[in-house]
This record gives C-alpha cells, structure tokens and sequence, in this order.
C-alpha cells in the first residue's frame, strides 16, 4: 500500500469517526430530551394522581358529574368481563388447542384452525372490538357489558390456543408412545 493510499484510508476512517461521534452525541441528546419529558408527565400523573386517591374511590358509586364519587362500579364491571371473558376463552382456546396438537396435527382442519389463529393473534384489540360492536352492539341498538365479554373472549382465546398447541407438543413423540404401550388411552 503506498502512503498516499494509506493517508487517504486514515482520513476516510477519522472522518467516519467524526460522523459517528456526532450520530451518537444527537442520540445522547434526543433520548436525554425524552426521558426529560417523560419524568415531567409521570411526576405530574403521581402527583395529582396520589393527591386523588382515597378510599372513597374503591368504595363508593360513581356519581352523576359534579359530585364526589367512587369507582367501584367501573372496577367491578371490569373484574365481572374479565372472569366472563375467561371462563368463555379458556375452554374453548385449551379444547382446540389439544385438537391441533394431538389429534389433528397435520390436517386440513388444524392447518386452517392455525392460520386464523396467527391473524386473530396479531389483530390489534381494536378491530376486535370494531368486529364485535357490529356483530353484537349495533343490531341490539345498545351497549353491554356481555359484548365487552365477548370481545376479550375473542381477544383471551387465539393465546390460549397457541399456549396449549405449543405446551401440548413440547411432551416428546417417544413418551407419547411409551404411554400408548402400556394401554394408556390417547386423551
């Protein structure tokens, strides 16, 4: 290499380092400037948040506007959809599950099954929740908490079906067998 190639290499490499440094000095100072923002919205929300809480709020009603008031209705509607929610997702999410782990893994059914599964996985909540206002809100004419149900049911189960499927085929093919040999039956 001559020098003149090797000077020209030294001043390309300080170069980079000069633009780099400086990338990194913007970064330094851009996420400085958001965290700075985010401490000033957290310290407003816990200081007016904390300023708000009593025991008033998880015991009382809430009132008409204008008055004080609790949320204990609000924080038992969303316990209430919660369990509904569950208690319809989880058995429905576990039995397809073991369906296509166990019984139907490499069929029609259980490849389609799985497709939707991977799109109801990645959907965002609020097309869930557009999908359920027009299937169940709009023709009753009215809001309910049996819909907000329905609309974490479909949000609960495409979770709970591939946690099953993936729980279900982690057992090994072998000790599958090695049960089935000794007369265990298949469920």
């Amino acid at each position: 290499m001559t020098a003149v190639a090797k000077q020209s290499s030294r001043g390309r490499y300080r170069l980079r380092r000069a633009r780099s440094s400086l990338a990194m000095g913007l970064c330094v100072v851009a996420t400085l400037i958001g965290l700075t923002c985010l401490a000033f919205v957290l310290g407003t929300l816990a200081y007016k948040g904390v300023t708000g809480l009593s025991l008033q709020v998880f015991t009382q009603m809430t009132p008409p506007p204008g008055q004080d008031g609790g949320l204990l209705n609000a924080i038992a509607g969303s316990l209430l959809m919660t369990v509904i929610a569950v208690a319809i997702g989880t058995p429905v999410g576990i039995l397809a599950g073991t369906y296509m782990a166990e019984y139907g893994r490499y069929s029609m059914l259980a490849t389609t099954i799985r497709f939707i599964n991977d799109i109801l996985l990645s959907a965002p909540s609020i097309v869930v929740g557009l999908f359920i206002y027009t299937v169940v809100v709009a023709p009753q004419g009215h809001f309910s908490g049996w819909a907000g149900a329905m609309a974490l049911a479909v949000i609960v189960m495409p979770v709970v079906i591939r946690t099953t499927e993936d729980m279900l085929r982690l057992v090994p093919d072998s000790l599958r067998e090695a049960g089935a040999s000794i007369g265990l039956p298949r469920s």
